[in-house]
């Protein structure tokens, strides 16, 4: 009887530690600058040794990287594996977009004094400055939806691109305000680009501003600066 017991006991006992036991899996990430979270925790840029626990189950493993699709996936406790590589996927919006400073925000152009001249009244005469901004902008927007030279503003419509593959939607527009800096004529002028989710993209609540502008309109902001600017 004392057999029996102490074997049972024993058995409880293997089976316990079989419970608990654990393994390590090597996790390596292409590119190799890509963070990892396991469960949430950031444990490492582009390889890490996870511990996973047979009483756990399996643990979470999410892979980020700026322009890449970010993985999340798991890893079971009975997956045999001891070494596991992951390579993210190119975002295509990445490709297509550049990184801005001056999106979403006004930015100054003094402009040339060739475009403008000023009477002895002190009347201003902008139309050649206002002929050359339309000009700029429609080189890349097909129409301008609002131009008032005597409030001395202009906007053009939205602009759409579709992303399907990532199931995104980005929108840029155009504003430009005249202004006086220091007496001179200075147009005040904002590149607005933002991005929604394909679904719900019908509805103006979804978009947010992004710091990133399509690449087609990159050239406009030099553009503004160098045939307006002041020389």
């Amino acid at each position: 009887m004392r057999q029996k017991l102490l074997f049972s006991l024993f058995s409880l006992l293997l089976l316990s530690i079989g419970v608990t036991e654990a393994k390590d899996v090597k996790i390596t990430v292409t590119p190799s600058t890509a963070k990892i979270y396991i469960d949430g925790n950031y444990v490492g840029d582009g390889v890490t040794t996870a511990n996973v626990k047979k009483k756990d189950g399996f643990i979470v493993v999410k892979c980020e990287q700026e322009g890449y699709v970010t993985l999340e996936t798991k890893i079971y406790a009975t997956d045999k594996r001891k070494a596991i590589s992951y390579t993210l996927r190119r975002d295509a919006f990445y490709d297509v977009t550049v990184s801005s400073g001056l999106v979403n925000k006004y930015f100054a152009v003094q402009v040339n004094k060739d475009l403008y001249s000023t009477d002895e009244n002190g009347k201003r005469n902008s139309e050649l400055a206002w002929k050359m901004i339309h000009q700029v902008i429609l080189n890349y927007f097909d129409e301008i939806q609002t131009t008032d030279m005597a409030s001395g503003f202009i906007q053009t419509p939205w602009q759409y691109k579709s992303f399907p593959e990532i199931e995104k939607i980005v929108r840029t527009r155009v504003s430009v305000k005249e202004s006086n800096l220091g007496g001179d004529l200075t147009f005040q002028i904002k590149v607005s680009s933002e991005a929604a989710p394909m679904i719900g993209a019908n509805q103006e609540e979804s978009y947010r501003e992004i710091n990133r502008v399509i690449k087609e309109f990159e050239p406009m902001i030099s553009e503004f600066q160098a045939r307006l600017g002041k020389l």
